[in-house]
C-alpha cells in the first residue's frame, strides 16, 4: 500500500499549542503573573498583607487582555509617598 506525501508531512507534524504550529521564540508569563507575585510577597512579609493584593490579582484575571489592573505594589508606593509628614525643627 502506498501512501502520499501529504499523508506523511500530517503524520511528521508536530503541533505545539493550539495557536501555532510553530514554537514560540522565548516562553511568556502570563499576563497576571507580576500580580501574583505582589500577593506571594504580601504572603511571605510581616504583617502578612494578603486580602487587598489578591483582590487585585483576582481582578487581572477576570479582566480582558490589555484592562488588567494596576499593579498593588504601586498604589502601596503611591499611599507611602502621600502621608503627611511633619517638619522637623
Amino acid at each position: 500500500m502506498t501512501t502520499s506525501s501529504n499523508d506523511e508531512h500530517k503524520e511528521s507534524t508536530i503541533v505545539f499549542n493550539k495557536h501555532s504550529n510553530a514554537p514560540s521564540t522565548r516562553p511568556k508569563s502570563h499576563r497576571c503573573n507580576e500580580h501574583l507575585e505582589d500577593v506571594l510577597t504580601g504572603v511571605s512579609s510581616w504583617p502578612m498583607d494578603f486580602s487587598k493584593p489578591f483582590g487585585v490579582f483576582w481582578k487581572c484575571l477576570r479582566s480582558q487582555p490589555g484592562q488588567e489592573p494596576p499593579l498593588y505594589r504601586n498604589q502601596f508606593k503611591a499611599d507611602e509617598s502621600t502621608e503627611f509628614v511633619a517638619d522637623e525643627k
